[in-house]
């Protein structure tokens, strides 16, 4: 933002800004506060103070040896700095930085700001205390919670602020009262307001906070445009000059006028019959000289009237343009920024999107490939299994051919019926019974075989 002062001599030596990384989405949080609009909260502060250039890149968690960060809310809705009493005391007791306050606690403080000034009610940290819980909200941003059960202390102040945490911008600690105090890195700690007890009187003060009409207890903001009021106050303060002017030169007012035309329309009253028109005295120039003075200076009023009335016509509308035009130029500027703002979310967005399908094809190819790296461990596997099936059979078929073959092997040996049973234990009982009986010849070599295999297995 620009430097209202002379360029600062060791701008080169100031401590540069870097990030807490405590902001999860940076992108989405970057300064969007601009020098033109620091234009129109300038005169929140204090004379020389000195702005830091506006920067898109920066985040509202950088820190600084030599600059602060402000939020723009607290200007916005009618603060200027050094806050006052009731708010520095807040952020004194809680220890975060004016960054870290999301704007419903600005509404909140201002809105007691407010109350105190106007019903009287000395509040503190105490009533507060008693009235809200500070709790954080994300990124160590805070906010104002009621009481569980109780009804909002302050109304009105729940609004959606849209682009709030990307309209801050920095000041140099130097140039402001107290700014070397003030911290140099957000608060992550909890806080605690224990110690605070609440005392017979501060329970009377809030008991007559909550007695307070709901329209007191609201947030109300009424405030406009810094520019526009300059400038309706310069068109007011020539316009009250213009006419202090013509009056001083004048010193007429319409009544004034109305006199002087009624005297222009006065007649003289017609003489009666009964009584002759008197002399004019010997001295009766005199009198018409009087009478022609009286009369010489009505051109002049007249005239200046109908100057003045010219001057009003004339720079009324002009004036009135001229506040029109600066609104609506205003309105476009805000909607130009709104635009800009509105295409760097969507590339942004664009981008991300972007990301996440190329994310989403990588899982996407893991997947395929995990699953073609799956059938051929399952095809391997199942190909192990059916040699190692098929070198088990062939064994059992030999060692069963060979009991065969000796004649002196007592085939009734073969307890086929236990060979059954096992085999049912491992299939269906319907495929069990469909096994013929074995006996002699072929079968009995058959049973030689399953005996073979069987005793095999016992071996």
């Amino acid at each position: 933002m620009l430097l209202r002062n002379s360029p600062h001599k060791g701008s080169k030596k100031d401590s540069p800004l870097k990030s807490q990384g405590i902001i999860k989405d940076s992108p989405m949080e970057r300064c969007c506060f601009t020098d033109i609009q620091i234009d129109k909260i300038r005169h929140c502060f204090p004379a020389n103070v000195v702005f830091k250039p506006f920067d898109p890149t920066a985040l509202s968690d950088f820190v600084s040896d030599t600059w602060v960060a402000f939020p723009a809310t607290p200007f916005l809705i009618g603060y200027s700095y050094p806050f006052p009493t009731f708010t520095q005391s807040f952020f004194s007791l809680a220890g975060i930085s004016y960054i870290q306050a999301m704007p419903m606690i600005w509404r909140v403080l201002y809105t007691f700001e407010r109350i105190i000034e106007q019903e009287g009610i000395d509040l503190g940290m105490s009533e507060l205390a008693e009235l809200y819980d500070l709790t954080t909200f994300g990124s160590h941003r805070y906010l104002l919670k009621r009481k569980a059960g109780e009804d909002h202390p302050i109304f009105k102040v729940t609004k959606n602020d849209t682009n709030w945490k990307r309209r801050f911008f920095f000041v140099k600690r130097d140039s402001i009262p107290d700014g070397k105090d003030l911290p140099k890195e957000w608060a992550t700690h909890a806080i605690s307001v224990a110690h605070l007890k609440l005392t017979p009187a501060a329970k009377e003060r809030v008991l007559a906070f909550k007695k307070l009409n709901p329209e007191v207890r609201s947030f109300q903001i009424i405030i406009q445009d810094s520019q526009e009021i300059s400038s309706a106050s310069a068109t007011m303060s020539s316009a009250g000059k213009s006419a202090r002017s013509v009056k001083s030169a004048s010193m007429f007012g319409i009544s004034d006028l109305a006199n002087v035309t009624s005297f222009k329309k006065k007649k003289a009253p017609a003489a009666s019959p009964s009584v002759s028109a008197p002399k004019a005295p010997a001295r009766g120039k005199g009198k018409k000289r009087k009478a022609s003075d009286d009369l010489q200076g009505f051109p002049l009023l007249r005239q200046q009237f109908l100057d003045y009335f010219d001057e009003v016509r004339i720079t009324a509308p002009v004036n009135c343009l001229r506040q029109v035009r600066g609104s609506h130029v205003s309105d476009v500027e805000d909607q130009d920024r709104q635009i800009a703002d509105l295409q760097q979310t969507c590339g942004l967005k664009d981008l991300k999107i972007a990301d996440l399908e190329k994310e989403i094809r990588a899982v996407k190819d893991e997947a395929v490939k995990a699953l073609i790296k799956f059938d051929y461990e399952k095809h391997d596997i199942t190909q192990d299994a059916k040699v190692s099936a098929a070198v088990t059979m062939y064994k059992i078929q030999l060692q069963m051919a060979t009991e065969a073959q000796d004649p002196s092997f007592d085939r009734s040996t073969w307890d086929v019926e236990g060979w059954k049973a096992r085999l049912a234990e491992l299939e269906d009982d319907d495929d069990a019974e469909d096994i013929p009986m074995l006996e002699g010849g072929d079968a009995g070599k058959d049973q030689g075989e399953d005996a073979g295999g069987d005793g095999a297995a016992e071996k």
